[in-house]
C-alpha cells in the first residue's frame, strides 16, 4: 500500500481505505496480532448438518424459483447435491475468511469497526431471511452504522473487476435493508500478491430487492401448496447438470 494508493483513493472519493491505508503505513501498527480462522460449517446448515430453512444473501437472492422451491422444500432440501470437499476449496476458504479477519482486525484497531458490529447477524422474520453483515463502521467524519462487505479474488478477477457483482448488490442491499440503511460499502480484496484493495460505494438496490422478496414470497406459497414452480432450465442442458436439485427434479426417479 503505497502513498500513491492513497492519493488516488482519495481522488476516487473512497470513504473507508483512505483511513486504513494511512494507518498501515503509519509505524504506529502492532509487530503482531491475532486473527480467527472460520472454519465452521456453512453458516445456513443446522448442528445437524441439514438446511436450516432460511433464505440467505449470500446464496439465494439470484437462485430461479423452482431450485429454492427444492433446496428449500423440507422433504427436498438433504437431498440437495454437494460440492465435494477438495484442498483447494478448503484452502480458498480458509484464505478468505483469514482476509477478512486481517481487515476487520485493523478496521477495529484503527477505530472505525467495534467488536459487536464486527460480523452482525440479522433476520428478517417477514421475508424468512437469515444473514450476516461483515462489517458496521463508523467513520471520523461523522458518518455511523456504515453497512459494509467484503470479497476475495484471485489476481486475475480482481484486476477485471470494475463494478459490483450482481449477486454481491443482491447481498449487500439486504443487508443495508436490515439496517433500514440506503447505501454501505463493499471492500474487495486481492487474495494474492500484493494484495491490493479495492473500495466500491453502493446504494441499495431496491428495484432487485422487491424482486428478490417477491420470489421469496412465491417459494414459500409454493411449498405450503407442494406444487413447484415451473422449470427454469432445459432437460439434459448445462444448467441441469449443475444444479443442486437435480436429483429432486428433472432426474428425478
Amino acid at each position: 500500500m503505497s502513498f500513491e494508493s492513497l492519493l488516488k483513493g482519495i481522488a476516487q472519493k473512497d470513504i473507508v481505505l483512505p483511513y486504513l491505508e494511512l494507518a498501515m503505513m503509519s509505524d504506529k501498527w502492532p509487530d503482531h496480532y491475532t486473527v480467527d480462522i472460520d472454519s465452521s460449517p456453512y453458516y445456513g446448515l443446522t448442528e445437524t448438518g441439514e438446511p436450516d430453512g432460511y433464505f440467505h444473501p449470500s446464496t439465494h437472492p439470484l437462485c430461479p424459483p423452482r431450485q429454492l422451491y427444492y433446496m428449500m422444500h423440507p422433504e427436498h432440501r438433504s437431498q440437495m447435491v454437494r460440492e465435494r470437499n477438495t484442498t483447494t476449496s478448503a484452502m480458498t476458504l480458509s484464505m478468505g475468511s483469514a482476509l477478512h479477519g486481517i481487515v476487520q482486525t485493523q478496521l477495529q484497531m484503527i477505530g472505525l469497526l467495534a467488536p459487536e458490529k464486527t460480523e452482525v447477524e440479522y433476520i428478517l422474520h417477514e421475508h424468512h431471511v437469515r444473514g450476516k453483515i461483515d462489517f458496521i463502521l463508523d467513520l471520523p467524519d461523522g458518518e455511523k452504522n456504515l453497512v459494509g462487505e467484503m470479497k476475495t479474488q484471485n489476481s486475475f478477477g480482481f484486476k477485471k473487476q470494475e463494478k459490483v457483482k450482481p449477486e454481491w448488490d443482491a447481498q449487500l442491499s439486504l443487508a443495508e435493508y436490515s439496517q433500514n440503511a440506503d447505501h454501505g460499502v463493499l471492500i474487495l480484496v486481492e487474495a494474492g500478491w500484493p494484495y491490493s484493495l479495492r473500495e466500491f460505494a453502493h446504494k441499495r438496490n431496491d428495484n432487485l430487492l422487491d424482486e428478490i422478496f417477491d420470489k421469496f414470497s412465491l417459494v414459500r406459497q409454493a411449498i405450503e401448496s407442494n406444487e413447484p414452480p415451473r422449470h427454469c432450465c432445459a432437460e439434459g442442458s448445462d444448467e441441469m447438470q449443475a444444479c443442486q436439485a437435480r436429483y429432486s427434479c428433472w432426474l428425478k426417479p
